[in-house]
């Protein structure tokens, strides 16, 4: 099942496709168990009015055989609709709606094979640029059996899905019980209200895959990767635009991570949901800074929350890499060694079921989509004076430059001596110089690539040294949390302190030096 499909126009960098604000959509994916799938379908909310509609929808996607539309992005499919059949295109794009918005087209399809040309010469010639000169062929497909009712919300219209079936990909099928709300018309902020409600009244958790993604992963054999945080701005955007980019950028990373501490590399998921929290903390401080909101105020306090469970589990993650590659490795003729390990292991164990159970709270969906929605309605303008609204309209280059600066500046009156430091003093400069690190990496897409690569190359050097210190001060708090009351046991944990010690002292020197070339850094120009 494909089509061969040539290119003869040059290959350049795929674009979205330009569309109206009408072929997008917005909506919502919750995961339930059964029990909670069952009894959402009698939730109060639904218009008792309008009966419920079934349908059986057979879709199938595709791609070429290297993946190129969904390395951009780009989902392709052809759904078998009322003895019909409807071609669809979406795409991932920086939306105002973030995680949950995306492009959409659909058009009638003769036949159950692709012809991309329906979509238009503008469609056509980005998919041409993607595609290259390669066949469309089928990837996976899915079967999945559709009960749609209406939300009831006054003057926006919320269709629900309840969907059950399987992701089929060769000989592999996955199971799908999940529940979509999808904003037809109206207000956004509607549907996250409408979303947080579902979620305070069932057992149900809201998903970061769609059918799409979840078939890709399926197909290929391999696990949900982590999702690592880029600069969400590009071009010339005003503050207000970066605000929402920002905000959605940091979104996208702490979510984008939840499959991959399911089912993938969990100990870098955890480390990048926790970057995506404290990206978010430090932006959210520089904007309540510039642009006084309670919500942004509000927002910091949710995500330090959030991610100080995170932090219990990366900590142990952090210890048991230092004994592996440290002093266990150095004296493996010493047995205390292996009850500290499983002691590890087990405390960190229980910190991952704190996470399984943080991602699946309400309490978190309600932090996401809080936020979403407070970043639909930019609602830091509600707070300000009208006349300080024309602030907002000014380049976001400008308000990075000045920002970054000032934070540079700061940092090198306060760490001046650094290297002669107690461990707590190089901590909160630590703190300070990660804000200022995680404030240049967001704004990064507003700058030529050259004009940041030094700052950014010489302030994580500096980090890293820091981050060493850090790592080694926190291995001697975790040694205080294991049962050392074996003499082998506290033998071991004697050698552990001694060795972190030592480390922290040879990293002196380091340090002195990256903090030299931190404090020649010229500020950006504006």
């Amino acid at each position: 099942m494909k089509q061969e499909f040539s290119a003869s126009t040059p290959v350049v960098a795929p674009a979205s496709p330009p569309v109206p604000s009408d072929s997008r959509e917005i909506e919502l994916k919750f995961f339930a168990d059964e029990a909670g799938f069952k009894a959402s379908q009698q939730w109060s909310a639904l218009d008792g009015t309008a009966s419920a509609r079934a349908q059986r929808l057979r879709s199938i996607y595709f791609d070429t055989p290297n993946a190129d539309l969904e390395r951009n992005k780009i989902t392709l499919r052809i759904r078998n609709q009322r003895r019909a059949f409807v071609m669809t295109l979406k795409w991932r794009g920086n939306f105002s709606g973030g995680l949950f918005e995306r492009g959409e087209i659909e058009v009638p399809s003769p036949v159950a094979e692709p012809d991309v040309s329906l979509f238009g010469a503008e469609i056509t010639g980005m998919l041409v640029r993607v595609i290259q000169d390669q066949p469309l062929v089928a990837i996976y497909e899915t079967d999945i059996r559709r009960v749609l009712r209406r939300i009831a919300s006054g003057s926006s219209d919320i269709e629900i899905a309840f969907d059950s079936g399987h992701i089929i990909a060769g000989d592999q099928k996955l199971a799908v019980r999940e529940i979509e709300m999808e904003l037809k018309s109206g207000d956004p902020a509607e549907l996250y209200r409408q979303g947080i409600a579902l979620a305070e009244s069932f057992p149900v958790q809201i998903g970061t895959l769609a059918k799409s993604a979840r078939g890709a992963l399926l197909s290929s054999g391999k696990p949900p990767g982590p999702a690592r945080g880029a600069s969400p701005l590009a071009g010339a955007p005003s503050v207000d635009e970066a605000i929402a980019s920002v905000i959605n950028g940091c979104l996208a990373q702490f979510t984008g991570n939840w499959p991959a501490f399911e089912s993938g590399d969990t100990v870098t998921a955890i480390h990048q949901m926790r970057v995506a929290l404290r990206r978010l903390r430090s932006l959210l401080g520089l904007f309540q800074r510039a642009f006084p909101c309670a919500e942004f105020a509000a927002f910091r306090i949710n995500a330090k929350d959030i991610a100080a469970i995170l932090g219990e589990a990366r900590n142990w993650d952090v210890f048991l890499q230092l004994l592996h590659d440290g002093p266990a490795k150095a004296f493996p003729e010493f047995a205390g060694f292996a009850e500290i390990i499983a002691q590890s292991e087990q405390q960190r164990d229980a910190a991952y079921e704190k996470i399984r159970g943080l991602l699946a709270s309400v309490e978190t969906t309600r932090f996401v989509l809080s936020l979403q929605a407070f970043v639909v309605r930019h609602g830091w303008r509600n707070t300000m004076a009208p006349e300080a609204l024309p602030r907002l309209t000014e380049p976001a280059k400008a308000f990075a430059t000045g920002n970054l600066n000032r934070m540079h500046n700061k940092l090198t009156k306060r760490g001046k001596n650094l290297a002669a430091f107690e461990p707590h003093k190089r901590h909160q400069i630590r703190i300070e110089l990660k804000k200022l690190r995680y404030a240049a990496d967001l704004f990064a897409g507003l700058f030529p690539s050259a004009e940041l690569r030094e700052h950014t190359r010489i302030t994580a050097k500096l980090q890293n040294q820091l981050g060493i210190f850090n790592d080694l001060m926190t291995a001697r708090d975790m040694v205080a949390k294991l049962d050392t009351s074996a003499p082998a046991v506290n033998f071991a944990t004697g050698i552990i302190t001694g060795w972190c010690g030592r480390g922290a002292q040879e990293d002196d020197e380091a340090l002195a030096e990256a903090w030299k070339k931190f404090r020649k850094l010229k500020n950006l120009e504006e």
